[in-house]
């Protein structure tokens, strides 16, 4: 995981991602709402809103959802929901072989996102770009661990925190310094370096 390569892409572009916080863009105008339902599912249904949720999280997805039951469905939400550090969160990924949502960990990274947004970072094939993680190596566990480290590194830098003010000034919704971290390096791997990749 080239984490020198990414710290210097948020460096020299994260300035350019503020003019993508677009709030009639679709990505940017659902992510409050996505974040809204899986709070009243939670609250609603309980553990049995994980295949719910593992859904709303697909919707973001091009792939059908196949959801692993048999893989700590009775507490994975309530685990999620409880973390109060990156700590906390490292050990959840850790406890699992595999990911319940789709074997993927970018579909676990998802569910787990919107159920905690303070702590579990978006993990998918854009952002992994700005690491030099192949799609392969995306299979691996310990690279959506080492993702969350690296993320942990990054909240307090001025960019992140001047995205996370931007959200609230151009969207007109709050989003938490791992979505703005997150943020950033989606759009400079889709946007800003869409064809150098």
């Amino acid at each position: 995981m080239n984490v020198t390569k990414a710290e210097r892409r948020i460096s020299d572009d994260g300035h350019n991602c503020i003019y993508y916080i677009n709030p009639e863009n679709h990505y940017i105008k659902s992510y409050p709402f996505l974040l809204r339902a899986t709070k009243l599912l939670c609250k609603e249904m309980g553990t049995d809103s994980a295949i719910v949720i593992s859904h709303i999280a697909y919707g973001w997805m091009p792939r059908i959802l196949n959801y692993d039951f048999s893989i700590h469905n009775d507490n994975i939400l309530h685990y999620a929901q409880n973390v109060e550090s990156f700590e906390e969160a490292r050990a959840m990924i850790r406890e699992f072989d595999s990911s319940p949502v789709n074997n993927s960990w970018v579909g676990l990274s998802k569910v787990l996102h919107f159920t905690n947004p303070k702590f579990f970072p978006i993990w998918d094939s854009k952002v992994a770009k700005n690491f030099d993680v192949s799609k392969n190596q995306m299979k691996e566990r310990h690279n959506y661990i080492n993702y969350i480290s690296f993320i942990e590194s990054q909240l307090e830098r001025n960019i992140v925190l001047k995205v996370q003010k931007e959200f609230k000034k151009r969207a007109n919704y709050e989003v938490s310094k791992v979505r703005a971290c997150e943020f950033i390096l989606y759009i400079i791997s889709t946007c800003l370096y869409k064809n150098k990749i």
